[in-house]
């Protein structure tokens, strides 16, 4: 991958940049001193120098609500608990741009830039539910009908597969229904769902994500570059899909 340089400023950035900047850019730590040699990459050390901003999270969480314009009551402050969330150090790799997730869970690049496994990536559906965070799942039981879809979102990040889906029987979004059916493991549903659907950045996000980890990475590559386009550039989705346009490249 080249490095922009002056004479020419549209070149691919290097995969050090693309690390900072999906790392850095919406983190609260983005002004730390970040040093990245121009040899062997080490990813997973580099992620453990930053800490997530919970609002910055929680904007690019309400992402795909606010765009749509599908919150029938806009969610301006972050729920309880949400802070403690963001800070949790699982790190998700394969993840689809719906309500309730942000794209900072990607906190471990180490997996995806070394050996790439997609089959061990992706979810199974045979994950368990994140314990304790009863302020969380408290906010989900009050706020689910006049939000259903970042209730549902939370409690899909939760791994509360249930609550999810009785918060999206009838709102008719499927794209959340889509994601559900991802994190549930039934990967190869939800992207057929997603090809189904009109065109969206959500949607074309998920068709490139979804081919990326089910190893279709050539087609992967076409569906993130579309999402590239259509994504703002100040959202950490657009900066994860460069991420995973960059994953693509190195291991098609």
């Amino acid at each position: 991958m080249t490095r922009p340089n002056a004479s020419n400023p549209f070149a691919q950035p290097s995969l050090e940049d693309l690390m900072v900047r999906f790392l850095a850019s919406r983190s609260d730590a983005a002004a730390a001193a970040v040093e990245i040699g121009e040899g062997e990459v080490e990813p997973h050390e580099v992620a453990a120098g930053f800490r997530v901003d919970p609002r910055a999270a929680w904007l690019d969480a309400t992402a795909t609500i606010i765009a749509g314009g599908n919150a029938p009551t806009p969610v301006v402050q972050p729920p309880t608990e949400w802070a403690s969330l963001v800070a949790q150090p699982a790190s998700a790799f394969a993840l689809p741009m719906a309500a309730g997730h942000f794209p900072q869970r990607v906190k471990d690049l180490h997996p995806l830039l070394a050996k790439f496994n997609p089959n061990e990536l992706r979810p199974s559906g045979t994950q368990s539910a994140t314990p304790g965070f009863a302020g969380l799942r408290n906010w989900i039981a009050k706020n689910g009908s006049a939000n259903p879809l970042v209730a549902a979102g939370i409690a899909r990040t939760l791994g509360d597969f249930d609550t999810a889906e009785e918060l999206l029987s009838a709102s008719g979004n499927e794209n959340e229904k889509a994601a559900l059916d991802w994190q549930r493991g039934k990967c190869a549903e939800a992207l057929a769902a997603w090809d189904a659907m009109s065109e969206s950045p959500a949607v074309l996000f998920n068709r490139g994500m979804a081919r990326l980890f089910m190893g279709q990475v050539a087609e992967a590559r076409i569906w993130l570059q579309k999402a590239i386009d259509a994504i703002p550039e100040a959202s950490g989705w657009h900066a994860l899909a460069r991420l995973y346009l960059a994953v693509a490249e190195i291991h098609g």
